[in-house]
């Protein structure tokens, strides 16, 4: 079993606090979760790196990690827990932490095809994340995606292509 974890940690330091977790302990692998959003630039859309969930790193390991080793980081503020007391990821949290992982921390465009008012998922990370799809702006090629975590219901917007069928994009 994969163990995942959760820092809070200074907006804007995620990468540096990632690179320094994995320097200091090989064991665990930390990510700093990253989105590809889609902008248009001189008539042409290009793909920009954001940071998907600001302030938060995940971290991952094969055995249970002891997090005292990296509680003195600059920027880090505190290792997430439950009120029970346990750090390591459970239930929907676990799996949001597990979707991340499986696109290596980064989530790149997803393709949706339109039918009516519904929007269905075709490629991409979206077509097996657990967030629902509450907006979709197909000229600006943006999906609002909500996801639950950390106890608390967020909207995070990520990029999406609108399709006509599975070769045709549009927007």
């Amino acid at each position: 079993m994969l163990y995942s974890y959760c820092v809070f940690c200074k907006t804007g330091s995620e990468l540096s606090v990632a690179e320094k977790i994995n320097i200091i302990d090989k064991s665990v692998k930390a990510v700093a979760p990253m989105r590809t959003m889609q902008e248009k630039r001189n008539g042409k859309w290009i793909g920009k790196e954001k940071v998907l969930l600001p302030g938060y790193v995940f971290l991952y390991s094969e055995n249970d990690f002891d997090t005292n080793l990296i509680r003195n980081l600059t920027d880090l503020y505190k290792v997430l827990s439950y009120d029970y007391g346990i750090r390591s990821l459970v239930g929907k949290d676990y799996e949001y932490a597990m979707w991340i992982w499986k696109y290596h921390g980064s989530i790149d465009t997803s393709k949706v095809l339109t039918v009516g008012s519904s929007v269905k998922v075709v490629e991409g990370p979206l077509l097996d994340s657990n967030g629902v799809i509450k907006k979709l702006d197909k000229h600006k090629r943006k999906v609002w995606v909500e996801f639950d975590f950390d106890g608390i219901s967020r909207m995070i917007v990520l990029s999406a292509v609108c399709v006509d069928s599975m070769d045709n994009p549009t927007g």
